[in-house]
């Protein structure tokens, strides 16, 4: 089981004031391409209640709600959130925005058929791995899934989501979630045509019965 050593863990970011800069690097024009893959060209998972962690300026939650999903979507920035309301009511997409910090708002909300996870995981386990776990359990149930989009180790680029190694990776969420698939995609990114290699990962809480 690995686990960040607290000599290496980091702060949590400003978040807001990253936006403030301009555009986080994260930050896209459309939904990410394996969400669309998943919810609208393979359909591995039906509509249904949806929390996403960390939404920022919204493509994602519109892009779920598009595709009839309830989505309740949670972000700490401001800003981000302005943008995401703009971006929703332009679409005509009916999205649930909160700002709240999500460990926060999931002390009473909850549970959910789906959580959405474009990046989140990745940058929180670096500072408080233990906390995000018993995020995830509070707002799951058995039978949920649980969708994250995480960077994968091994690539030498500049400007990229943190890496995480696939064995990390199942040994991290593992202790929560079955596996249902583990797969390579790409990360779209304004700053690099080509994206940087990532994780898709999705995942089911199981259900042992009582």
């Amino acid at each position: 089981m690995s686990v960040v050593p607290k000599s290496r863990q980091s702060e949590a970011p400003d978040w807001d004031a990253l936006y403030r800069l301009g555009s986080p690097s994260w930050e896209k024009s459309g939904p990410a391409e394996e969400l669309v893959r998943i919810i609208g060209q393979e359909r591995l998972i039906e509509p249904c209640t949806t929390l996403e962690l960390g939404c920022g300026s919204g493509a994602d939650a519109v892009c779920l709600a598009q595709h009839r999903f309830e989505v309740t979507a949670v972000d700490c920035s401001p800003l981000a959130l302005e943008r995401a309301h703009l971006r929703a009511e332009q679409a005509g997409a009916p999205v649930r925005f909160v700002l709240d910090d999500v460990f926060e708002f999931a002390r009473d909300e909850g549970p959910f058929d789906l959580v959405y996870d474009a990046g989140f995981y990745h940058s929180v386990r670096e500072y408080d791995l233990d906390k995000l776990l018993d995020m995830l359990w509070r707002v799951t149930q058995p039978g949920s899934l649980y969708l994250a989009l995480v960077g994968a180790a091994g690539e030498r680029a500049k400007g990229g989501p943190p890496q995480v190694a696939k064995d990390d990776i199942r040994d991290e969420l593992g202790r929560l979630f079955d596996f249902v698939h583990m797969r390579e995609f790409r990360f779209q990114s304004v700053n690099r045509p080509e994206g940087y290699r990532g994780w898709s990962c999705l995942m089911r809480r199981p259900d042992y019965g009582v």
